[in-house]
């Protein structure tokens, strides 16, 4: 079934609702569907114990999610934003991340944040940014982070059923295009561990990226492999915490040269993690330093003028050139 990631989401929730009745969802207007429609009839079909409406109030429905989990239930908690997480970071932080620790491994909070982010839509300065990284740095928290409509639905089964707290990160302007063949009888659920994914396969440059960038990236990859006639590796990670380090090294050793791409500013950007990481393991193996691309440190423009702040098809090329016909 052909499918943008809007419907693989909602097909996602259908099928692990039907599968365990322990799965309810929490948040503003999912009555209705939630603002982007992705929650769309699952208040008609499983009715308000399960698809609880609430008050525009992030900080009291996630914290509400903590106890529902403790009482044994899995709740899904869905952010019209993710920006608007900073409204619950007390709850995600320094409750749920904890909960095991806490506990002495007793209890655990199995819960999902679902997190839309990034920009595409105009949508102003506190509603466009990738805040991976605000999380990346709490211990006991989960960040999935698939872009493709296949893996939205996949990956947004496995973090339901995990049983840690995961965010589950998603870009707006991917999910509402770029459909996608999608195998419904296929009923797996993969492993929030070495998620990673060649994507594309290449022999003188890796780049890893997710979201927009990853679409970018594999965009202009064939331009740049005609125009150079060399080849690129594209690694999507899907999931950023636990990261799947060993593909990512693998593929630098190989090809001797990395670049890391993503919506969030550069300066602390998750990018800056995963270049770490490569510098510390493939430093032998480097033809050239670590590239990473990310947005200006800027806030948000709303409108047209926010695709300044981002990189773009131009400047991923760019980089890529630059990386291809330097030493």
């Amino acid at each position: 079934m052909r499918m943008i990631g809007y419907k693989a989401i909602n097909l996602a929730m259908n099928e692990i609702m039907d599968m365990d009745e322990k799965v309810i969802c929490i948040g503003e207007d999912i009555n209705v569907g939630g603002a982007w429609g992705y929650l769309e009839g699952l208040y008609k079909k499983y009715g308000r114990e399960r698809v609880i409406q609430t008050p525009i109030s992030e900080s009291g429905f996630t914290g509400i999610s903590n106890g529902i989990a403790f009482g044994g239930y899995r709740p899904v908690v869905d952010f019209m934003f993710a920006d608007f997480a900073a409204y619950a970071f007390d709850p995600i932080v320094n409750q749920a991340a904890k909960g095991r620790y806490h506990s002495k491994g007793m209890q655990n909070l199995p819960i999902t944040y679902i997190m839309p982010e990034g920009g595409g839509g105009g949508s102003g300065s506190q509603h466009s940014q990738s805040v991976e990284a605000w999380f990346a740095n709490t211990p006991g928290l989960k960040i999935a982070c698939p872009t493709t409509a296949a893996d939205l639905r996949s990956f947004l089964k496995a973090s339901i059923m995990d049983s840690d707290p995961v965010l589950f990160f998603f870009a707006r302007a991917v999910a509402g295009g770029y459909p996608e063949d999608i195998d419904t009888d296929d009923q797996t659920i993969p492993s929030l561990k070495n998620a990673a994914k060649i994507v594309k396969a290449g022999a003188d440059l890796t780049v890893v990226a997710w979201h927009r960038p990853l679409m970018n990236a594999l965009a202009v990859a064939e331009e740049v492999e005609a125009e150079t006639g060399k080849t690129i590796e594209v690694i999507d990670p899907r999931v950023l915490c636990p990261f799947d380090l060993e593909k990512v090294v693998a593929s630098v050793k190989k090809t001797g040269k990395a670049l890391v791409c993503h919506e969030a500013p550069e300066r602390g950007g998750f990018g800056t993690l995963i270049s770490a990481w490569i510098a510390e393991k493939c430093f032998a193996e480097m033809k050239a330093p670590v590239k990473r691309l990310g947005s200006y440190n800027t806030c948000i423009p709303s409108g047209q003028p926010e695709e300044y702040a981002y990189p773009q098809k131009g400047d991923i090329k760019t980089a890529m050139l630059e990386m291809l016909n330097g030493a």
